[in-house]
């Protein structure tokens, strides 16, 4: 057996409880942006010139895409580093993180067209910040998943019962 491998249930347990701080942080972060961004004043938001809400999507998709991958994997790897488990460098890191990366533009991009390209103009400011939250907690999920995943896909086992 490779001696740096770890258990399948490992691998999982850790991806769970990194899946779930890192949608929990990312929804945090997004309602603290969105109101900074668009303020607390309750009114309808512009998808275009005068509130740029869906162009605001590239701005959050690359702050979450990067932190949802870069911060769970140097937690990750430093663990299994000292632990003695990984016996490699963090260079795969990078690779992972510029995959998340295009994840999150291209799911930027996609809601940004959808927004400017749709029969709307706008939303109402509760609906934007709903939207905004559901998006921040399913891109730091997706994230971490993808680079956790792809992190310590070698290392992991099949276990005979």
């Amino acid at each position: 057996m490779n001696p740096a491998a770890i258990s399948s249930r490992v691998v999982d347990r850790i991806i769970r409880r990194e899946q779930r701080v890192s949608a929990l942080i990312n929804i945090a972060l997004s309602a603290v942006f969105f109101l900074v961004v668009f303020g607390t004043d309750r009114r309808a938001l512009q998808f275009g010139s005068t509130d740029n809400f869906a162009l605001d999507f590239f701005v959050q998709a690359s702050a979450i895409a990067l932190m949802s991958a870069l911060v769970p994997s140097l937690l990750v790897w430093t663990k299994l580093k000292k632990s003695g488990v990984l016996l490699t460098t963090a260079a795969g890191i990078g690779r992972n993180v510029a995959l998340v990366l295009v994840i999150g533009i291209a799911s930027a991009a996609m809601l940004a067209a959808g927004c400017l390209l749709g029969p709307w103009n706008g939303l109402e400011w509760f609906v934007a910040l709903a939207i905004k939250l559901a998006y921040g907690g399913i891109l730091g999920f997706v994230g971490t998943t993808v680079a956790l995943r792809r992190l310590l896909s070698r290392y992991r086992v099949e276990e005979t019962v």
